[in-house]
């Protein structure tokens, strides 16, 4: 910023020497400011193994508890030179610089930096993309389209109307890792954008029916897909304000069931009410590995194995998000005529700097508990990790920092231990899973059911 005062206090002075002996006072001449120079700087963490992080600017936050395919939206800055540096958030708390960069905005454009690669090779890095502030016409949309996933390589990416037929198409472009498409300016409208492996014709990534805004501003990463289906990328498309993330039309939801009724049979699970079960003959403690299905609304049925006319869990209905995955545990007590599913939506996404820790309170007969994470089975002095668990809660995905830990369950506000104490060992980038369930038959000495990683030998 230029600095005018002294440039003032001089254009003073010379009025003052001019007033002379006259009696008029001196016309006071006032500068023209100078204008102000702006420029547009958006982040976007595509770094598909990297913890959440914060954006410092010259050593001031910019950006905090940044996640994975999360964009800033476009910030209106100052034109100047910034140090940046992107601190990776540890499991602690604690943070640790990860990436460091030296931005020097000008007037008038816009910057958008993308942490991407991974943390576990040390390929993590910051790919900056520079534009020129420009208006765009009229029923046209502005797309820039970023290759940001490491594990892909040269591809073709065809944006067609939508059913267009490629198999006699030329790409609209081709992109390696990393590589930057120009801005390009398309007429509003209905879309599909389709990816292939370069010179080939196989869809490996369907958006399916996209929709673009009139006027609207769409920076569009292919970025490492961390969700479900077979696809390896998804689209994250960053707006002005926010983000959107297109998933493969294909991706359906994957969903896994877990049997959880200590005083019930072993089960068959049917969905949609299909006679072919979905998952045959599932004993007490047993996981059924995820299953692919269509997103939306599904129907789940539990019946006995041994006569599927008795019905546990007649056509609950769950509602499945495109990308998403889910546990539906059968949860309550055959004996009281208290079963139902109980359905958890699963943070399957590994981070290279923490484990994942899941825990849910799927003991019938338990009372609220409090659960210990401790790194001896000595809890005396030890605070819960979680308060006042009631039946079917669940922690949702916990951060820890790996190592080996005891786990102790008690009952709430006490020390008295209802379950265990287990120790665990939760390496780097792992997903664990913990349920607390009855005893066989029903009712206590409590036990638990490993999900995840616990049982990969």
């Amino acid at each position: 910023m230029k600095r005018i005062y002294p440039f003032a206090l001089c254009v003073s002075m010379l009025g003052l020497t001019a007033c002379s002996d006259d009696d008029n006072a001196a016309e006071q001449v006032t500068p023209t400011p100078a204008p102000v120079e702006l420029s547009h700087v958006r982040v976007i963490h595509a770094g598909s193994d990297a913890p959440m992080v914060n954006i410092m600017a010259n050593g001031a936050e910019l950006l905090a508890d940044v996640d994975y395919a999360v964009s800033s939206g476009l910030l209106e800055v100052n034109s100047a030179t910034f140090d940046i540096d992107v601190d990776a958030i540890l499991a602690d708390g604690s943070t640790a610089t990860v990436l460091e960069a030296q931005l020097v905005a000008e007037d008038k454009m816009e910057y958008t930096a993308v942490a991407l690669g991974k943390v576990a090779d040390e390929s993590l890095m910051l790919k900056l993309i520079q534009n020129p502030m420009a208006e765009i016409a009229s029923g046209y949309s502005r797309v820039q389209v970023l290759h940001a996933s490491p594990a892909v390589g040269l591809v073709d990416v065809y944006v067609t109307a939508p059913g267009d037929d490629i198999s006699s198409m030329s790409a609209t472009l081709s992109a390696d890792y990393m590589d930057a498409s120009p801005q390009l300016e398309v007429a509003a409208g209905d879309y599909q954008i389709r990816i292939t492996a370069a010179g080939m014709k196989d869809v490996v990534y369907d958006s399916g029916t996209v929709s673009l805004a009139d006027m609207q501003d769409y920076f569009i990463s292919a970025i490492p897909n961390t969700w479900s289906g077979m696809s390896p990328v998804a689209l994250h498309v960053a707006l002005p304000e926010g983000q959107v993330i297109l998933n493969d039309i294909n991706s359906g939801a994957d969903l896994r069931v877990v049997h959880a009724v200590a005083d019930a049979p072993a089960v068959d699970v049917f969905l949609d009410g299909s006679t072919t079960p979905a998952v045959d003959m599932l004993e007490f403690g047993e996981i059924a590995g995820y299953v692919n299905v269509a997103e939306g609304a599904h129907t789940v049925t539990v019946a006995a194995d041994a006569d599927n006319s008795v019905v546990v869990i007649d056509e609950a209905e769950v509602d499945l998000t495109l990308g998403m995955s889910y546990s539906t545990l059968a949860v309550g007590s055959l004996s009281d005529s208290m079963i139902e599913p109980l359905v958890l939506m699963d943070n399957t996404r590994r981070v290279a700097t923490e484990a994942k820790l899941t825990v849910t309170h799927a003991a019938y007969s338990a009372p609220e508990v409090d659960i210990y994470l401790t790194a001896s089975a000595d809890i005396s002095e030890a605070s819960p990790a979680l308060e006042d668990v009631p039946f079917k809660a669940s922690s949702g995905s916990i951060s820890v920092t790996p190592g080996t830990y005891t786990i102790s369950v008690t009952v709430a506000n006490t020390k008295d231990v209802a379950i265990g104490p287990l120790e665990v060992t939760l390496d780097a980038a792992g997903v664990y899973g913990v349920a607390a369930v009855d005893n066989v038959g029903g009712g206590a000495p409590f036990s638990v059911i490993l999900l995840d990683d616990f049982n990969v030998m």
